[in-house]
């Protein structure tokens, strides 16, 4: 049995070394570097490496019935909604780290390449629709979430079947099972820390820029006269058990479902403790909350 699907290829971790140098470049102000930093990223070896293992995953399947395998089950049973709840995903994230659990590449949240890309468009370029324009390091490095068990075999969306990996380990395994594809089982092996961060840097300076620009009386933005676009009044509600991670906040259920708020300028959160119990004050347009389903009047005040 083998660990991953393709061998990678040290021009992948030179790639990753490139994407690195280019956040620190860009943090910096030093456009110049970070924009030559992402074209070298943008490796055609890197994009050759990751393209025909998982635009064919059929092609990457070594035994098409192996024995004693799981079968296909009925659509009718399986668990309808095959999505990852965001605190399941926290937890596999804090688990694995930014790295795959069947190659051991770095790996980077769509997140990041989408700033990347606003940035330096030139040079990091991304469309969804076509492979081949799609930046070679990114793609390659792409985070996913994978369900070890396919969800087609009854595989839950639980932290304990879903494991951090690259796209090509992704997509290149698409509906099949391990057996089919001649893979070890990942969570046999136990997950391997190091320092990447995913880039993550870049994420958090983001955030605290867009916070420091954010002019008074800023939506979400603590001032004299706070208010919303239309001009009526902010609303400060405690969010018990509430946590933040990459840029949002996560709540357990509310209201009967688990919600989440990206974290900018429309919004401000601050950590609190009440009675014993830890949470979030969140505060915002009312509007904000009712969108996500949430009737603010319900939720206790901050």
């Amino acid at each position: 049995m083998k660990n991953c699907i393709k061998t990678p290829i040290p021009e992948i971790y030179e790639a990753a070394e490139q994407l690195s140098a280019a956040v620190d470049a860009h943090l910096v102000g030093d456009t110049g570097l970070a924009r030559e930093q992402f074209r070298r990223a943008d490796s055609r070896i890197v994009w050759e490496w990751t393209n025909p293992a998982w635009s064919r995953p059929d092609k990457n399947v070594l035994v098409p019935k192996p024995l004693g395998d799981s079968r296909t089950v009925p659509k009718a049973e399986r668990v309808p909604d095959r999505s990852i709840a965001p605190h399941v995903r926290k937890a596999v994230l804090r688990r694995d780290g930014h790295r795959c659990r069947y190659c051991g590449i770095p790996v980077v949240d769509a997140a990041i390449r989408k700033i990347a890309h606003r940035h330096y468009p030139e040079v990091v370029p991304w469309n969804p629709r076509d492979n081949a324009a799609e930046h070679a390091g990114f793609q390659c490095l792409w985070l996913q979430y994978d369900h070890v068990v396919p969800h087609s075999h009854g595989g839950r969306s639980t932290a304990d079947n879903v494991v951090i990996c690259c796209a090509l380990c992704n997509f290149g395994k698409d509906r099949f099972t391990l057996r089919q594809l001649g893979l070890a089982d990942p969570r046999d092996r136990a997950p391997v820390r190091t320092d990447w961060d995913g880039l993550e840097r870049l994420r958090e300076a983001m955030s605290v820029r867009v916070a420091a620009q954010s002019p008074p009386g800023t939506p979400g933005r603590d001032s004299g006269s706070p208010g919303t676009p239309d001009g009526g009044a902010l609303v400060s509600r405690f969010l018990p058990g509430a946590w933040t991670s990459a840029g949002y906040l996560f709540t357990p259920p509310v209201q009967g479902k688990e919600r989440w708020f990206r974290l900018d300028q429309s919004i401000s959160v601050e950590p609190v403790e009440r009675a014993g119990v830890k949470g979030y004050r969140l505060r915002c347009d009312p509007a904000i909350l009712r969108r996500r389903g949430i009737e603010p009047g319900l939720l206790d005040e901050a």
